[in-house]
């Protein structure tokens, strides 16, 4: 019954679903799926068949509303919960209204056990920084694909530089909120931390996304080549590096005596002082360029504390 609720749930689509789809989602085999959509239609739900399509709900039917589980709910709410105070005003609206909606229509038994599941299991959202006030106008300049003219604060090269981009997407990761687009000034794309833009303004002129620029494609041309920088760590300090690694982690390796962490690293700048955290229970590998820039960091320090 779980799996034919799940196949009901992806018939009311706009667009036909395939069986081999189906069967995919569902981890059974598409004879399976078949049998299935007999069972529905033998119950009388009106499902319609498009040769070389798939399948969907003949138009004008409608299924009941959705009946959630305690535990289903609980999710939901739990999740609206961990994004509270990321997006815009509006967005922290909508969010309330949802919450507002599904909690009404919660049986009163379902939302008692709802209600002791979120008083056992909390998301804490005290600590988190404002989102940028720039984030309505840019998530705006993304879904209608305008131009947005940027005075940016580089992390890697410290300067502050006017750019010109077409913002493809927004994702927040590490902390804060990240316009992925296409710099007219680097001529590729590259990834903007909002908390560094000084002043964003959105302009009328439209652009065409680029597919080099979407979200499961590859880095697009122009993005700077990672850097892959291998870093022993003594076992004393493993478990809380661990906890604390660094953007551009990409593995652990044994060692003698601890671990190695890799990185592939964009930004050596960022990296360096996660490297220093450690002291001398952290030794650089490789590359020889790396190990050189640490150890001028660190005769740097020693002079500093000399004077």
């Amino acid at each position: 019954m779980d799996r034919r609720l799940l196949i009901l749930t992806r018939l009311r689509a706009e667009r036909p679903v395939r069986a081999l789809d189906l069967a995919e989602e569902c981890e059974c085999s598409v004879r399976t799926i078949y049998r299935d959509i007999d069972a529905l239609s033998y119950a009388g739900i009106p499902v319609a068949a498009a040769p070389g399509e798939g399948y969907r709900l003949a138009p004008g039917y409608h299924l009941p509303p959705i009946a959630f589980t305690a535990e289903e709910a609980a999710q939901l709410l739990r999740g609206t919960e961990f994004t509270a105070g990321l997006g815009t005003t509006d967005q922290d609206a909508a969010r309330h209204a949802a919450v507002t909606k599904l909690e009404a229509a919660l049986p009163p038994s379902t939302l008692a056990e709802v209600g002791l599941l979120r008083d056992r299991v909390r998301i804490e959202s005290a600590g988190r920084d404002e989102p940028s006030p720039w984030l309505a106008p840019l998530l705006q300049a993304v879904l209608d694909q305008h131009v947005v003219e940027l005075r940016y604060h580089a992390f890697g090269s410290d300067e502050l530089t006017h750019r010109t981009v077409e913002p493809h997407h927004l994702s927040y990761y590490a902390g804060d909120w990240h316009l992925r687009a296409h710099c007219r000034l680097r001529k590729g794309g590259r990834d903007f931390r909002l908390a560094r833009i000084q002043h964003a303004a959105v302009i009328p002129e439209h652009f065409d996304r680029r597919p080099a620029l979407e979200r499961d494609s590859p880095e697009p041309a122009g993005a700077p080549t990672p850097i892959e920088v291998r870093v022993w760590l003594d076992d004393s300090v493993v478990p809380w590096a661990r906890e604390q690694t660094e953007f551009g982690f990409s593995h652990e390796e044994p060692s003698e005596g601890g671990t190695v962490f890799v990185f592939n690293s964009r930004e050596l700048r960022r990296l360096l002082p996660w490297i220093l955290r450690w002291g001398a229970s952290a030794r650089v590998l490789t590359p020889p360029e790396v190990v050189a820039t640490l150890r001028d960091e660190v005769a740097a320090l020693l002079r500093a504390y000399d004077a």
